[in-house]
């Protein structure tokens, strides 16, 4: 049996810089994407909305369990300089156009990553996205449908970020190694408090709302750059790895991830645990969107924070969720490499704390009224556990199928972000009429029910063993030679060495 080739000597690795590239593209997708949420607060014309809608006539809510301090009130006041009188169902379209593209983008997206390969396809999804970001106001002035094509166009082509970053780590990253390479997934994080943070002080700057569209616009072309001349789809095409490195990836993964294989889809879509991966994503991210879409109406319309402390305390999930990124990565490595649980053992807790611990919180949050300091505690909590989904469900899509990681993360996706779109239509059926905590509370009990429903679905179904249609039967138990894939030196021996 070949033994296990040393790792290069340098303390910093080419696959490191693979990691650290990804992060960076990850974090600027999520800067275009969230932007316009904070953006659009200074892009409309609240006064002449209001003014436009109700005739100048002030709209009243009695809420009898209202937070100390005020009564819920819409009336007059409000800015009398935006640009544009969208009403609120008009600014809800506009906000979920993203998603729409999103959800379609997702399947193509993984596919064509899996065939093409992870440099061209993250390449054309974050310049794209960046270009359509700078040309947002330019959109917005055209009118709103324009802006909506805008958005669902962004969303389309960032569909398929996920799917390929799964595929470059399935490339990329030794198998003992998954877990770290979960650190990628710490630029969803940051891109979305970056996003929030800055868009509100870039709004109050004299160019106002659009500097946040060719700021982050122009991050994200210039992010393209160093990637196209650093990355490459794996380490047997990547020019500048140093030989050791590259046998020693190639040798440490122990299923190969090869390019050009026939999505078999009528045994995907047969497998239980691909769709109780389904159920784990779709209650997440009916979580992740109601905290990144609606949170910041509940601080405002129940809490009574003024703008400024608003749009920190939204934040609050998504700074925690980094710090959880970085700790659930840790955490399951220990847990699997001292075997202390089996892999599918370690794989329910991790993702158990995921659901279960926000679905406790929100129950909390719902329960102690308005003592905002447990209610921000909680989210907190919420947002730190929620994170560990970058390291234990993106680790069980791996071990199931590593040849069809893209494509399966695509289609998972697929179903999960539909969340995006029906989560604000949701909350605003509950919430809109009638915007009192009690209506609030009840959002709180159905996104709680419907995380420890997903949770059983997914504990039920899921494995961590990979299933037998990710090696196409034509190999017979050999791994095909592809010098544009992973040349897995246990079976090839010194053949990939020769070749390094």
């Amino acid at each position: 049996m070949a033994t296990t080739p040393q790792d290069s000597s340098g303390l910093w690795k080419t696959r490191y810089t693979m990691a650290l590239l990804c992060l960076l593209g990850l974090t600027s997708s999520l800067t275009t994407r969230v932007n316009l949420s904070v953006a659009i607060v200074d892009m409309v014309n609240g006064t002449a909305v209001r003014e436009r809608d109700s005739n100048g006539s002030a709209l009243f809510f009695f809420d009898p369990d209202a937070c100390p301090g005020e009564l819920a009130v819409r009336g007059q006041g409000g800015r009398k300089d935006g640009d544009f009188t969208w009403d609120k169902q008009k600014q809800g379209e506009l906000l979920a156009a993203f998603y729409y593209g999103y959800v379609i983008g997702h399947v193509p997206g993984g596919m064509l990553a899996d065939y093409f390969g992870g440099k061209i396809v993250f390449a054309v999804s974050v310049f794209v996205s960046s270009l359509l970001s700078v040309l947002s106001p330019a959109s917005a002035w055209a009118g709103d449908y324009v802006l909506f094509a805008n958005r669902v166009a962004q969303g389309l082509v960032q569909g398929g970020i996920i799917p390929t970053i799964q595929t470059l780590i399935c490339r990329w990253a030794p198998d003992h190694e998954r877990s770290k390479f979960s650190i990628i997934f710490l630029g969803q994080y940051v891109g979305t408090v970056l996003s929030m943070a800055a868009t509100g002080a870039l709004c109050a700057t004299s160019l106002r709302w659009p500097l946040t569209f060719y700021v982050f616009g122009g991050v994200g072309l210039l992010w393209c750059l160093p990637w196209w001349l650093l990355a490459s789809d794996s380490p047997a095409q990547h020019k500048n790895i140093d030989p050791d490195e590259r046998r020693y990836i190639e040798a440490t993964i122990q299923s190969s991830a090869k390019q050009k294989l026939p999505v078999p889809w009528r045994s995907l879509l047969s497998t239980p645990a691909i769709w109780a991966l389904v159920a784990y994503f779709v209650t997440y991210d009916c979580t992740f969107y109601l905290f990144l879409s609606s949170l910041p109406l509940y601080i405002a319309d129940i809490l009574h924070f003024d703008v400024e402390s608003n749009g920190i305390l939204s934040s609050v999930p998504h700074i925690t969720g980094a710090a959880g990124n970085l700790l659930f990565g840790w955490l399951i490595d220990l847990i699997l490499r001292k075997d202390y649980v089996s892999k599918m053992c370690g794989f329910r807790i991790i993702n158990g704390i995921g659901l279960l611990v926000p679905a406790v919180a929100l129950v909390v949050v719902a329960l102690v009224g308005c003592d905002s300091a447990a209610i921000v505690a909680m989210l907190a909590l919420s947002g730190f556990c929620m994170a560990s989904h970058c390291t234990g469900i993106y680790m069980n899509m791996q071990a199931i199928a590593p040849n069809y990681a893209g494509t399966i993360v695509g289609f998972v996706n697929t179903f999960a972000n539909i969340s995006g779109i029906i989560v604000p239509y949701i909350v605003g059926a509950v919430t809109n009429a009638n915007p009192t905590r009690a209506t609030w509370n009840m959002v709180f009990y159905m996104a709680a029910a419907v995380l420890v429903a997903g949770y059983v679905l997914y504990a039920v179904f899921t494995t961590s063993e990979e299933q037998p249609w990710n090696v196409p039967p034509t190999e017979n138990g050999f791994s095909v030679k592809n010098d544009k894939g992973i040349v897995n030196t246990i079976f090839h021996g010194d053949d990939s060495q020769r070749n390094s």
